[in-house]
């Protein structure tokens, strides 16, 4: 991602929220959900150095936005690995595409971390178990959204030796 992405990321962002969450979030909330201030929101973020934070776009063969992917050190206290996937949201059109597999390739590879699911996102949670990744039990309640969400995680044998 770069700067110049802001207004297809932040779009993005909201339209795919607004589709994946229907049926798992009270319509209030996403009805809020405002494309203007998400624009704003990501400018303010990709203006800055990234840090450790890895922010990808997936690009449609038009050359569209169609995905808005972000990993970066966890951010649990009791993280069970040092590495999070924050966020891997593409466009329903984009499903089944290849897309989303090849941002998480790139944003974890086959390395341990964790993530957080909202609870009843059957399609997320069969992406991540594909993936390697399994429900730990642990449940952290979403006051913004109004939901539950499941942590999983991915512990993996080897270590990477990808430099992060």
């Amino acid at each position: 991602m770069r700067p110049s992405d802001a207004a297809d990321v932040g779009r993005v962002h909201v339209e795919v929220w607004r589709q994946a969450y229907a049926p798992l979030m009270h319509a209030d909330v996403l009805a809020a959900l405002d494309p203007e201030a998400a624009v704003e929101r990501w400018r303010r973020t990709l203006a800055q150095p990234p840090d450790q934070v890895r922010r990808l776009v997936g690009v449609a063969p038009s050359g569209d936005v169609v995905a808005v992917a972000v990993s970066g050190p966890s951010r649990d206290a009791d993280a069970p690995t040092p590495w999070e996937l924050w966020a891997v949201n593409v466009l329903d059109a984009h499903h089944g595409s290849g897309l989303a597999d090849l941002l998480m390739e790139q944003l974890v590879g086959d390395d341990p971390a964790t993530l957080w699911v909202v609870q009843g996102n059957a399609r997320a949670v069969a992406f991540y178990q594909r993936h390697g990744f399994r429900a730990d039990g642990t449940v952290k309640w979403d006051e913004r959204t109004g939901t539950d969400e499941d942590r999983m995680v991915r512990a993996s044998p080897q270590a990477s030796s990808r430099p992060r």
